[in-house]
């Protein structure tokens, strides 16, 4: 936790004033309103987020506005401790806890926005439920609902367990319970006709200057002459672009994202019908749907890179190293996109055309990693066969999370090793058969320690 003191230490003078950074000064305004009584977003009026939204907000002001910084720091440390702990507890007996490092490293240099924003408390959330997803997949269902009503992203993590057939039958009643919850919450304060308001407030909005559908009219408008124009939307408080193209852009986006999303979840589903390894295709499919998510979004803020590395890392924890190449691709990323903002964003404002080449850079790579995992779900060939053979993210150590489990599998393998040895050493008909009872027993152990791909 040594680079959370790191910004501990950089947002203290702030902490000390009794003031807040970034978009907790619109949080806390939001919250302060709400406590007093006055106009309450999502309820009494539409908001650009869903109702759930209001945990994080509301209990970062329970100790009054000026702890308002402090409160929201120490919530956003402590969920991102126990998403730690969890993956160094997934990784470290494989003796790969390079997630880890990836997670936090990642986290350090997004910090402009994961220490400040939704996403912050989000991300850390769907870490959690997907590492415990094997073993108590109602827990992480209900993880993921909670989440999916703070910020909309992690439905594309729901979307992808249930098409892979990865605990749907517990995960789809948490979702309904956690949803029938919220409506009657909504409909008990009289705010049921603002529920949904934030999917409305989201399709009916022009395209964001960093949404990557916005790169090309960019980098146009950096060079001179476009015709196009950037102006401040009032309402949700960000800078967008205007002119015939990307107003034609934006028209068309929406149902270019919902005909890709539901294109990868038929993919998925069908790759999960022909017995292909179920926890490699969720994090796949899951990694695929998010990045798809942000690639065709008419937004590209910089906290949506807290889309896709959550699901990165515990792919990571997996022993499959496919997983290298999204973590490369993703830390790039978050390293382009925090060079744009905070540190550029004032040029890419003034339509610098160096911080909006980087911007595409940034772009460029997303629209790579969607491709890479599109590719992965259309050539996943390797079944999981009850023969227990292993191939490319299937049983074994390709498809397996490390840890417990992996050290369960390791001693079994070791057994089974044994066994085979004794049977060789041995011509005696009596040693040979419990040589091979050994065997029989050291795979169905190996079995049940974690190495089939089938879930808990």
């Amino acid at each position: 936790m040594g680079l959370h003191s790191l910004s501990l230490l950089a947002l203290w003078p702030t902490i000390a004033r009794g003031e807040a950074l970034g978009d907790l000064v619109l949080y806390r305004d939001w919250a302060v309103n709400a406590f007093r009584g006055d106009e309450i977003m999502g309820i009494t009026t539409d908001w650009v987020y869903p109702l759930m939204a209001w945990l994080p907000i509301g209990v970062a002001n329970l100790f009054g506005p000026n702890a308002y910084q402090i409160v929201w720091f120490a919530m956003v440390t402590i969920l991102n401790f126990f998403a730690t702990a969890l993956l160094l507890r997934a990784s470290a007996d494989a003796r790969h806890p390079y997630a880890a490092f990836v997670w936090l490293g990642t986290i350090a240099v997004l910090s402009p926005v994961a220490m400040l924003r939704l996403e912050g408390v989000v991300a850390p959330v769907v870490v959690m439920a997907l590492l415990v997803l094997s073993r108590f997949p109602f827990i992480a269902g209900v993880m993921l609902a909670v989440a999916t009503w703070i910020k909309v992203w992690p439905a594309a993590v729901i979307a992808a367990v249930v098409a892979a057939r990865r605990g749907a039958g517990r995960i789809i009643p948490a979702g309904i319970i956690v949803t029938a919850g919220i409506t009657v919450v909504a409909s008990l304060t009289g705010g049921l006709s603002h529920l949904m308001s934030f999917l409305s407030l989201q399709t009916s909005r022009a395209l964001q200057i960093e949404s990557p559908l916005a790169t090309i009219p960019m980098v146009l408008d950096g060079l001179g002459g476009s015709g196009f124009y950037q102006y401040y939307n009032k309402v949700l408080l960000t800078t967008e672009l205007g002119g015939p193209v990307p107003e034609l852009v934006a028209a068309i986006s929406t149902w270019l994202l919902v005909a890709v999303i539901v294109t990868v979840a038929v993919i998925i589903w069908l790759q999960g019908r022909r017995g292909v390894d179920t926890r490699q295709l969720m994090l796949t499919g899951a990694l695929a749907l998010a990045t798809a998510l942000f690639v065709l979004n008419k937004v590209g803020s910089p906290q949506f890179m807290l889309w896709i590395l959550p699901i990165v890392v515990v792919g990571m924890v997996t022993t499959d190293s496919w997983w290298s190449r999204p973590a490369m691709l993703t830390v790039a990323a978050s390293v382009l996109t925090t060079i744009v903002f905070p540190l550029m964003y004032p040029l890419l404002l003034q339509v610098h055309l160096l911080p909006i080449l980087i911007l595409a850079a940034r772009n460029a790579l997303l629209v790579w990693l969607l491709v890479i995992a599109v590719i992965r779900l259309v050539r996943f060939k390797t079944l999981c066969p009850a023969t227990g053979d292993s191939g490319d993210g299937c049983g074994g150590d390709s498809g397996t999370f490390a840890g417990s489990d992996a050290v369960a599998a390791s001693e079994t393998a070791s057994g089974a090793e044994a066994g085979k040895g004794a049977k060789i050493a041995d011509t005696d008909g009596s040693a040979a058969a419990d040589a091979e009872a050994d065997d029989a027993s050291a795979h169905h152990a190996a079995s049940r320690s974690g190495a089939s791909s089938e879930p808990a």
